[in-house]
């Protein structure tokens, strides 16, 4: 046998190899969604993130309106904010401290909720008060 023959053959072996040995199934891929920072931007429902959520803290309730709840999801490491129904005028976003936020409006039909934050950010839930703009914010977690 050659030498590039047996190269080739020893390339492919090990090629197949890793590539068998990595192998995830579509369930676990589909399970996961994202992890941490790489959920950053990403929607909780599409990524399965919101089917472990629980409530962190207090609601925002600000000047009345629907509440601003901060939602987290612990297997995927992230964070949201869900704006309970409402009129569309009332908003609700997370804030990452020196970085991104992500807001919402309220919907008449249900509730609605951001993109997420990776929990690895420091990040807060705030709603805006109609009356003047002003934005009322919970803690940073």
């Amino acid at each position: 046998m050659s030498s590039s023959l047996r190269t080739w053959m020893v390339a492919s072996v090990a090629a197949v190899s890793i590539v068998g040995s990595g192998t995830v199934s579509s369930d676990a891929v589909a399970a996961a969604g994202c992890r941490g920072n790489a959920c950053d931007g990403r929607n909780p429902h599409t990524t399965r993130c919101d089917q472990d959520a629980r409530n962190l803290g207090n609601p925002i309730r600000g000047e009345g309106g629907p509440a601003v709840r901060l939602r987290v999801s612990s297997r995927c490491s992230a964070a949201w904010v869900l704006i309970e129904k409402g009129d569309h005028a009332w908003k609700g976003r997370i804030d990452i401290r020196g970085g991104n936020s992500y807001h919402v409006n309220a919907t008449p039909s249900r509730p609605a909720y951001s993109l997420m934050v990776g929990t690895s950010h420091a990040y807060r839930a705030c709603k805006q008060d109609l009356s003047d703009g002003a934005w009322s914010c919970g803690g940073w977690h």
